[in-house]
């Protein structure tokens, strides 16, 4: 018998930290209805402490987190939530930085591509003269001659 109560005594604690587990789990999840900055996790305000109290309370009654999280969207309306549900206009929160990502490794790509194909420009090729025979030889003997004293 003393079995089974210390396996019960060992529940006991267990259950309870789940429950906190549970609670700070949805105090992030909702925003202080106070100022609407920082969440109810992280805000050390009246209204704050006040909805951590009732979030407990509702776990310990045996209500689930989206019935919570419902009870406060019915109360404060969606700007409750820290993050925006996923429908309607709240869409764009989710969808824009995505769209923003790809147009701008699209526009990369297309930067990238024109910088790689542009040719480099052709250096125009001096016109040269023919060169006059007595001035060819003229050299050439200047050449020997310095290549002899060196």
């Amino acid at each position: 018998m003393s079995v089974v109560w210390l396996a019960g005594l060992a529940l006991v604690p267990a259950a309870e930290l789940d429950l906190e587990a549970r609670a700070r789990k949805i105090d992030g999840r909702l925003m202080a209805p106070c100022c609407m900055a920082n969440t109810v996790a992280e805000h050390n305000s009246g209204p704050s402490f006040e909805m951590r109290r009732e979030i407990r309370e509702m776990l310990a009654a045996g209500k689930s987190e989206q019935e919570i999280l419902d009870h406060y969207v019915a109360t404060h309306g969606d700007l409750i939530l820290a993050a925006p549900p996923s429908r309607g206009f709240n869409l764009v929160a989710y969808l824009l930085p995505v769209l923003l990502l790809l147009v701008g490794v699209v526009s990369m790509l297309v930067v990238v591509r024109r910088w790689s194909r542009v040719p480099a420009p052709e250096l125009p090729t001096p016109d040269l003269a023919p060169v006059d025979p007595e001035d060819a030889e003229r050299l050439r003997r200047a050449v020997q001659e310095y290549d002899s004293t060196s």
